[in-house]
């Protein structure tokens, strides 16, 4: 696994850690500004919306009842704000067992991030970017097939698959990012909030 270092407090990009990059690589043409990162790729937040709202009008049509409690949805959903340190943690113990990972909290854009400028191989680069969604995933399934009469449960259950779901919309934006330009058998490495690929 990967090593794992609480960072704290990042004040800004500055302090993202940086690496030796090799002549020959390439600068992924991205934002670098994280709020501008979170602004444009909003609309990778409409799939997410969509599954999670089309789980709820089948479970509640086939019911023909409401199948959830409105206080234990918002319960759920404070549970999901709250794990986005998990959130980072799953991208941290995703990275090879020889990178160093910082985890940390940025307060001026409200988000936690998880960053490391250790090289990663593409196809890696991406699953450890998705990785997270399973805590939106493992909800949604236990809410579609869970009992209509449980309804705290399942309020509880949709609340954080919705936070789980939404909250990969940046990383969702950047693995579109890479499969549009970087090569299947390249490596990705990032050097502060830049991302560079080389083969």
């Amino acid at each position: 696994m990967a090593r794992i270092i609480w960072k704290g407090i990042i004040k800004s990009e500055n302090d993202f850690p940086t690496a030796d990059i090799p002549k020959n690589a390439k600068r992924l043409d991205s934002e670098e500004d994280m709020k501008k990162i979170q602004i444009k790729a909003l609309p990778y937040i409409i799939p997410s919306i969509i599954i999670c709202f089309i789980c709820m009008l089948l479970k509640t049509f086939i019911a023909n009842e409401k199948v959830i409690s409105i206080t234990f949805l918002f319960i759920g959903i404070i549970i999901g704000v709250l794990l986005i340190i998990v959130h980072e943690l799953l991208h941290a113990i995703a990275f090879p067992k020889n990178a160093t990972v910082y985890i940390g909290i940025i307060p001026k854009y409200l988000t936690a991030v998880a960053l490391s400028s250790s090289p990663v191989k593409r196809n890696r680069f991406i699953f450890l970017s998705i990785l997270p969604i399973i805590l939106g995933i493992i909800p949604l399934i236990i809410f579609c097939f869970s009992s209509n009469n449980l309804k705290e449960l399942n309020g509880l259950m949709f609340g954080m698959s919705i936070m789980g779901m939404v909250s990969i919309y940046p990383d969702i934006y950047n693995i579109f990012n890479i499969l549009k330009v970087v090569p299947k058998n390249a490596t990705i490495q990032n050097n502060k909030n830049e991302t560079y690929y080389f083969e």
